[in-house]
């Protein structure tokens, strides 16, 4: 699984990392650019992290880190560690010392821009602690996607299955942001719903999920026209009611 992720990652993996002794794991170097500013695409396999480490400069200098794929952790010294998901930007600034990397179950990739700076330069110390590391995999982003259906209609006929509703399916499950981002575990909900029939409400609630959560409406149409000829035609025409319904006549 790891192997066949790692070869659809961004921008390509190119080399494993020559820096790789400042490493807890296994990573990789792409680089991107190197002539008038250097831009790499860094890939760390699950797991994996660079060491403590400070980027020193007389006069500017820094890191910008765009996060490109899968889930990582970025850590400053003395703060709290933050979870890294593709789309998210950190900008780090000379002196601090910090580490960034996988998450413990995730591939995760991220593009490294060095700010031009006086006497630039990097200085390594000390590789993450497992309990520091472990304290960055227990931080989670909140989702939007939240439920209490559960508890709202069936808490007096059925509680344990209001709880796992609520506190695991929504909860836990779409909260996951290893490998499926909310948006892909929107469109896959919509089309399991389908393909098993299932026109009601339930799958009118996440085809408006999938709107709120940035699917639009040429990506909600393909996939469901896609699956057409495998689940049946009469399925489809049920659920593009919603779509219509929901999507109205907006681009796509």
């Amino acid at each position: 699984m790891i192997e066949e992720e790692l070869r659809t990652v961004p921008f390509g993996l190119d080399e494993p990392n020559p820096y790789g002794k400042y490493f807890t794991g296994q990573s990789y170097l792409n680089m991107l650019c190197e002539k008038g500013a250097s831009v790499a695409n860094v890939t760390f396999e699950a797991g994996c992290r660079n060491f403590w480490h400070i980027h020193n400069a007389e006069e500017g200098g820094g890191q910008l880190l765009l996060a490109t794929y899968g889930r990582g952790y970025y850590a400053e010294e003395g703060k709290e560690p933050i979870e890294l998901t593709a789309g998210d930007c950190v900008l780090i600034k000379t002196g601090v010392k910090h580490w960034h990397g996988a998450a413990k179950d995730s591939v995760f990739a991220h593009i490294a821009v060095e700010i031009a700076g006086k006497n630039a330069g990097t200085v390594w110390a000390e590789p993450v602690s497992e309990e520091d590391y472990a304290a960055a995999n227990a931080v989670h982003k909140k989702s939007d996607i939240k439920q209490t259906a559960g508890r709202d209609q069936l808490i007096e006929i059925a509680p344990e299955f209001a709880r796992l509703n609520d506190d695991i399916l929504f909860g836990e499950v779409w909260n996951r942001t290893a490998y499926l981002d909310v948006k892909k575990r929107c469109v896959l909900t919509v089309v399991a719903l389908v393909s098993q029939g299932v026109t009601d409400s339930s799958l009118k609630y996440h085809i408006s999920n999938s709107k709120k959560n940035g699917v639009s409406l040429g990506e909600i149409a393909e996939s469901l026209t896609h699956i057409a000829m495998y689940v049946g035609w009469p399925k489809i025409w049920a659920a593009l009611r919603y779509v219509k319904e929901i999507y109205g006549g907006e681009d796509k």
